[in-house]
């Protein structure tokens, strides 16, 4: 992208090496407030709202996050406004460390049925339920992706490819024969 410190391909090796930085982010989901019918209107709106989430990293929970976002957000809200924070729900962060046996054992499997040496990239995916089964288990878990960029997640034209369905349950199973390697 244009105005990037760094070259990309640098960017890339950072999230290769493991060694990028976890970044916590906001975001602006939908935001609403005024007229929305057809046309305009140039009224004052009495009401607006916003749908924000947020992306944690290890040491944040979700609890301590809310509530300082809460007490910034009515901090800024003028004195004649009222305002309300929903908290929906909220989800640990979980980090995998990509230097474990467990983890060289799935980039092994990967290796055979893909050819190539998998990228170990930082993703922001959320799933909520890895940081609780970590907790709840005492493991760490392994994530192996099998969708690319292109396949339009969370989209209208989302697609997997077959291909790297039947990839995926190879490389599965490898994973498993993999890792009985090691005990």
């Amino acid at each position: 992208p244009v105005g990037t410190p760094t070259p990309m391909i640098q960017d890339i090796l950072l999230v290769n090496s493991g060694t990028s930085p976890a970044w916590a982010d906001t975001n602006a989901n939908g935001i609403w407030g005024g007229y929305q019918g057809e046309g305009a209107k140039t009224v004052l709106p009495s009401k607006a709202g916003a749908k924000i989430s947020m992306r944690l990293v290890p040491n944040q929970t979700p609890e301590a996050v809310a509530k300082l976002f809460e007490k910034h957000v009515k901090k800024l809200c003028p004195k004649t406004m009222q305002i309300r924070v929903t908290t929906l729900h909220g989800a640990y962060p979980a980090i995998t460390d990509i230097t474990t046996k467990e983890i060289t054992a799935a980039a092994n499997a990967l290796e055979k049925v893909f050819k190539k040496k998998p990228l170990f990239a930082r993703e922001g995916g959320s799933i909520p339920v890895v940081a609780t089964f970590e907790k709840l288990l005492g493991l760490k878990s392994v994530l192996m992706g099998f969708g690319l960029d292109s396949d339009a997640i969370h989209s209208p034209n989302e697609h997997f490819k077959l291909a790297n369905f039947h990839r995926g349950i190879k490389s599965t199973a490898l994973f498993f024969d993999e890792l009985a390697k090691l005990s």
